[in-house]
């Protein structure tokens, strides 16, 4: 069956910035589902896997405005350094969970600290950056009916 709207896809993949070597990905690495054209993968992903089928493996390099978007300065933010008081390994370039606007929990990297404040950026990782992933699909098959309620692949 080859990947098309409100199908269940099961695939594993490698993930690099554009223009590094990926290795394929192996059967041991984890296999990530989703639901085709709902919108839970990078759209460049998501295009790219459209019309493939279960045992395809293929290379694809996606635009960061097809991936995770362009990084946003005005995402960069100063926080109270009391706000981590029990975190006891804060430090330039860790990752650190944070709730959003609308209070989801986020990640954020630490730019830089000191006494009082805390920089945050709490772009994606990978915002601005053209991404190389190497796909291997394992399974697609019709999504059920509860599936496409709950918008969530059953495992």
């Amino acid at each position: 069956m080859k990947i098309t709207r409100d199908c269940a896809v099961y695939f594993r993949y490698n993930l690099a910035p554009a223009g590094e070597t990926l290795e394929a990905p192996v059967d041991d690495d984890p296999v990530l589902s989703y639901l085709h054209g709902q919108g839970q993968i990078v759209p460049g992903l998501e295009a790219a896997l459209e019309g493939h089928e279960a045992g395809d493996s293929f290379n694809v390099e996606v635009s960061a405005d097809q991936a995770y978007g362009p990084r946003d300065e005005s995402r960069i933010e100063r926080v109270e350094r009391e706000a981590f008081a029990g975190v006891k390994s804060l430090r330039k370039g860790a990752l650190v969970q944070v709730s959003d606007e609308s209070g989801k929990p986020a990640l954020a990297r630490v730019l830089a600290l000191d006494t009082r404040e805390v920089e945050l950026d709490m772009n994606h990782p990978y915002a601005g950056m053209d991404l190389a992933f190497s796909v291997v699909v394992v399974e697609v098959r019709p999504a059920t009916e509860q599936e496409l309620a709950e918008k969530s692949v059953s495992n």
